[in-house]
């Protein structure tokens, strides 16, 4: 599950636009309220992508990636 949240927060985070993927990338850790805000959404989108790729994989059988 960890490698499919880490697959997540990168897609998400991939996807934004540069401002956002600037506060995430380069003002961690997040003192202000409206960076927290950002990080708290992107997480947010990451972990529901994630809890959605593994319901879609739930009795499935997968190779590990190398």
């Amino acid at each position: 599950m960890a490698k499919l949240y880490e697959k997540a927060w990168n897609q998400t985070v991939e996807g934004l636009s540069d401002w956002k993927k600037g506060i995430i990338i380069n003002n961690f850790p997040y003192e202000e309220r409206c960076d927290k805000d950002v990080s708290d959404e992107v997480a947010r989108t990451a972990a529901r992508l994630a809890e959605k790729w593994d319901a879609e994989l739930k009795g499935k059988v997968t190779t590990p990636a190398p």
